[in-house]
């Protein structure tokens, strides 16, 4: 059985000789039962037979004589073929290039079971579905695109001409669409261009280590702090800029957007987002950067240390970078038909995978969600660094716009915070009522519980002398600032 967080809340009410009633909040006083899941849980990794791998049934050039699905035996320490234990799945494509549904794995009802349990957590960015795709070399590009829910991004190649592992991972807390019962069905179509020409094969991948990912420290709160949201008046565009390092023509333009109500799906924090312009087409092109310094961001990578010093890729697995790419409508001739948008630290780690705009024919905010250990690499030197730089590709119309808002960082391995604790409750010789507390809480106080009007009690600290009223009663509450 997969366990997920839960709390129990312990109220308690005490009264003084007084009549001076002292209101302990729940919040303040909740206790953290301990009921996390295991770091990892495997869900599929072949070891036994391939019998969860079926081939693609959504017709394709390469079904069904184009793809061989086999069970892979490691050969040693050093095969990269295999993640976890000693197999893994290999898959050979013969004949075809281009896009098509290769194969498709079904998990278990146990591990199935355990995906959905952790779709229903209500703790934000917790659990983190991954698997791994060893990739060929011998392609001008590659990639892998997967479906699980309502999920449809792609996994792209590390290096077209050597290949090489690369990891995909769903931030389960943002799937929808699976189902309530029985197994849960992941499928895979691959498309490549292979150096091979006329292309006959195989270009042989291998799949491995399917599994679920807590990224919560036992007794850990999850603590989110918003990078950039495009709010500031005197830096409305949050420093977009052209990325010319590449070379080429900009075909961007950037303002900040204002949102039209609590329908508008262009701003996902506050009231403005950043609008992105394109002119030229929807060809693959890496067209702009933004700059972190002075951020969260920049504190937690410590790009002002030596290389040596900086956190290591596992110290960074506890934060979480997530934003919002807002895509368009589909137009009157069904365009964008598919498009993806990808990531990349500035001459450093690419975010694995592409953000690939859900199929349907009304646009919408999708979350990218990455671990930073999945980006370790960033450049120290460039201007603004931590810098980010954004690509995008799809079968746009000549003009188009995307949306990007709600840059955030969630640390989810810091230790929650004691809560506070109710030491004494004393009146001194003066009448006066002396109330003790531990830990970090603030003292409130009302006149009455039928219409509270609760308010902070200025100056008065744990063991502060309080004043008793001099008619009627008084309340006080101890809450978590």
């Amino acid at each position: 059985m997969l366990r997920v967080a839960c709390e129990t809340n312990l109220p308690i009410t005490m009264r003084t000789p007084l009549r001076l009633t002292l209101l302990t909040s729940m919040a303040a006083l909740a206790g953290a039962v301990a009921c996390g899941a295991e770091n990892a849980v495997i869900l599929e990794s072949f070891e036994e037979n391939i019998e969860s791998v079926a081939l693609g049934n959504w017709g394709g050039d390469r079904i069904p004589d184009g793809v061989i699905l086999q069970q892979y035996t490691k050969w040693g320490d050093e095969d990269i073929n295999v993640t976890h234990g000693n197999k893994s799945l290999q898959v050979e494509l013969y004949y075809f290039e281009g896009w098509v549904h290769d194969f498709m794995i079904t998990l278990s009802e146990e591990a199935s079971d355990k995906v959905r349990e952790a779709a229903q957590s209500t703790d934000v960015a917790r659990y983190i579905l991954r698997y791994d795709i060893i990739f060929p070399g011998g392609t001008a590009w590659m990639n892998n695109q997967a479906f699980f829910g309502n999920i449809n991004d792609q996994l792209d190649t590390p290096s077209a001409g050597s290949g090489g592992k690369a990891t995909m991972s769903w931030a389960v807390d943002l799937v929808e669409g699976l189902p309530e019962a029985g197994p849960i069905i992941l499928r895979f179509a691959d498309n490549f261009d292979a150096n091979e020409d006329p292309f006959y094969g195989p270009l042989t991948l291998h799949v491995d280590n399917l599994r679920l990912v807590d990224t919560y420290a036992p007794g850990a709160t999850p603590v989110t702090t918003v990078l950039q949201s495009f709010e500031d008046a005197e830096n409305p565009t949050g420093g977009a800029a052209d990325f010319t390092a590449w070379g080429g023509t900009p075909r961007t333009t950037y303002s900040q957007y204002t949102s039209t109500g609590e329908d508008d799906i262009r701003v996902t924090h506050g009231t403005k987002s950043l609008q992105v312009d394109y002119t030229g087409g929807g060809g693959w092109k890496a067209d702009f950067t933004l700059p972190f310094a002075n951020t969260k961001l920049a504190e937690v990578l410590r790009l002002d240390l030596p290389p040596e010093e900086r956190p290591a890729p596992e110290e960074l697995a506890r934060y979480t970078l997530r934003f919002e790419i807002i895509y368009p409508d589909r137009d009157e001739n069904n365009q964008p038909a598919w498009a993806v948008t990808k990531q990349f630290a500035y001459n450093g780690s690419w975010i694995p995978y592409g953000i690939a705009r859900r199929d349907q024919p009304a646009g919408r905010a999708q979350t990218v969600s990455i671990t930073l250990d999945q980006l370790p690499n960033w450049d120290a030197a460039v201007e603004g660094a931590p810098m980010m730089v954004f690509i995008a590709q799809g079968d746009f119309a000549d003009a188009f716009t995307l949306y990007y808002d709600n840059f955030r960082l969630i640390d989810t391995g810091g230790l929650a915070a004691a809560p506070p604790q109710i030491a004494s409750i004393q009146v001194n010789a003066q009448g006066k009522v002396v109330i003790t507390w531990t830990g970090n809480g603030v003292l409130q106080s009302s006149p009455s519980l039928t219409a509270p009007q609760w308010a902070p009690m200025a100056g008065v600290s744990s063991g502060s002398p309080i004043d008793p009223p001099t008619s009627g009663m008084a309340f006080y509450r101890l809450v978590v600032p």
